[in-house]
Order: C-alpha cells, then structure tokens, then sequence
C-alpha cells in the first residue's frame, strides 16, 4: 500500500514535472530514494523469507511472499522508469538547447565573417578608388614633388650662404713686397 502511494507521488510529480524540470539534486534526490525503495523492499522480502522458514507450511508461505514481492518490484519498475524517462526527457531538452546555442553561435559566427568580408571588399574598393584617384592626378603629383624638390634646394642654398656670411673672414691676402 505504502509503494503504490509513492509511485503514484511520483508518477503524479513526473506528469506535473514537464514543464518545469526538476533540478539536478532534486533527480539525485529522487534516484537516492528509489535505490532506497529497492533496497528496502529486497530487506523486506529477506526477512519474510525467515519468517517462512519458522512456518510449518513453508512452500505456501515463500510463494506469497514471492507473489508479494514480484507486486512491489512491478510498482517500484514503474517508478523507475517514469524517473528514468523524466532523466531522458531531460537530457534531450538539454541536449536540444545546446544545439539551439551551438547553431546560434555558429549563425553570429557566419554573420560576423560575412560582415568581415563585406567590410573588406569595402576596404579594397576604397583603396583601388583612391588608387585610380591617384594615377588620374599623377601628372599633379610629379609636378608637386618637382616643386617640393626645387623648394628644399633653394633653402639649402640660403642655408649655405647664411654660413658663409657668418663665417670668419679669411686672413688678409700679404701685402706685395713684404716677406713673411
């Protein structure tokens, strides 16, 4: 009586259960109860089985024990496969939710090598732009270096003179007819 109001508790829990799955404890909790059930129905049957030997009439005594027992283990079956099914269900929700994050990320990673790419042939266009920007100017550009050139020369020049004015004045040229 007492295993068939658990496995309805339990089968009731598992039904109830589905939408909101039980935590990791919670199912260690249930698997630690349900070895405890098994545990407890094999002691039970044990010590029946004594009893039955204490008995004159043992034969008749080992088979309802037997019959009792083989009831309890159908009950205890049944829980433990709804817990085990209610494990399963679990499993592959999860199992499907790290799918759903791994194809997630997998579809950011296409987006942002797509965004990578697209950025790229922005960078490539941009640069042949400017690089037939330049070939158009490149008479310009010539022109602009030649200036630059001639620029640097003139002030290397006045640099030159600057420094021959402030120079010392060489020695006096000897006066003819004189001897040193």
């Amino acid at each position: 009586m007492k295993s068939l109001l658990l496995g309805a508790l339990w089968w009731g829990l598992a039904c109830a259960v589905q939408a909101q799955w039980p935590s990791p404890d919670e199912l260690k909790a249930q698997s630690a109860v349900l070895d405890a059930r098994r545990l407890a129905l094999d002691d039970q049957y044990k010590q029946e089985m004594r009893l039955c030997y204490q008995n004159f009439d043992v034969t008749s005594c080992r088979l309802q024990a037997r019959d009792k027992q083989i009831q309890a283990n159908a009950q205890l079956r049944k829980d433990e496969l709804a817990h085990k099914n209610l494990e399963r269900q679990i499993k592959s929700a999860q199992a499907q939710q790290r799918s759903l994050e791994r194809d997630s990320q997998e579809q950011q990673q296409q987006a942002d090598r797509e965004q990578a790419v697209k950025a790229a042939r922005e960078r490539e266009q941009s640069q042949a732009d400017k690089l037939s920007e330049h070939a158009a100017k490149g008479g310009q550009r010539e022109a602009y270096e030649q200036k630059q050139r001639e620029a640097q020369a003139h002030r290397d020049d006045l640099e030159k003179m600057r420094r021959e004015r402030n120079a010392k004045p060489a020695k006096p040229l000897p006066v003819p007819g004189t001897a040193p």
